[in-house]
């Protein structure tokens, strides 16, 4: 069973960045079989190691730093039960579905003017980070705890970058940049002229 694939970019990103503080940049290139050069993007944060890296990474660590793999192994555990949590139980889908009244679809340019601009003089629609999830098709565990980091800091942040949020979530750029996309595509964040990003809506996290 390749375990790698259940490590999200994030933990790849500081788990790589860890390891070449302790072997160093060459000695880590080497027994990965890929040039310094790649290595030095993984310790910029430019670049994520893939599945088939990642697996030589945690045979490394398994090896020569087994304190600090446990360390990371400790971590997705924790990050795993914890979204478990917020998976309903099967009884708990069908009381739900009993009472929920079916509803009368929106008309599509309604649709697209609240989802897009809300409504002028009124204070942004209020979601939770979970409808979210479900609004972008998020059920595996590591995809929802990767947008909940990059959530976060814009709770405090009036306008904000793709380098920002990065910055903050300390989840990679191109990470953050796919994700940044999907909320504006579904409305949860505009882009002003000046290039910035801002919260279209209130999402309690």
């Amino acid at each position: 069973m390749n375990i790698a694939k259940f490590i999200p970019s994030e933990m790849r990103a500081r788990m790589v960045q860890d390891i070449i503080a302790e072997m160093g940049i060459r000695p880590l290139s080497n027994a990965l079989g890929v040039n310094s050069k790649t290595v030095y993007k993984y310790k910029c944060g430019q670049s994520c190691p893939t599945d088939e890296k990642m697996t030589k990474i945690l045979a490394v660590m398994k090896e020569k730093y087994p304190a600090l793999l446990m360390k990371y192994v400790d971590e997705l555990r924790n990050d795993f039960l914890a979204a478990l949590k917020s998976v309903p139980t099967e009884t708990e889908i069908t009381i739900t579905s009993r009472h929920e009244a079916p509803e009368k679809p929106e008309p599509e340019s309604k649709m697209k003017t609240r989802r897009l601009t809300g409504k002028p003089g009124l204070e942004p629609t209020e979601v939770t980070k979970f409808e979210i999830y479900e609004r972008l098709g998020l059920s595996n565990p590591i995809d929802r705890i990767l947008l909940a980091k990059i959530l976060a800091p814009m709770q405090g942040m009036q306008t904000f970058s793709i380098a920002d949020l990065a910055n903050k979530s300390n989840v990679p750029q191109d990470v953050v940049e796919e994700y940044v996309g999907r909320l504006a595509e579904f409305g949860y964040i505009r882009k002003n002229s000046r290039g910035e990003y801002q919260l279209a809506a209130k999402i309690q996290i």
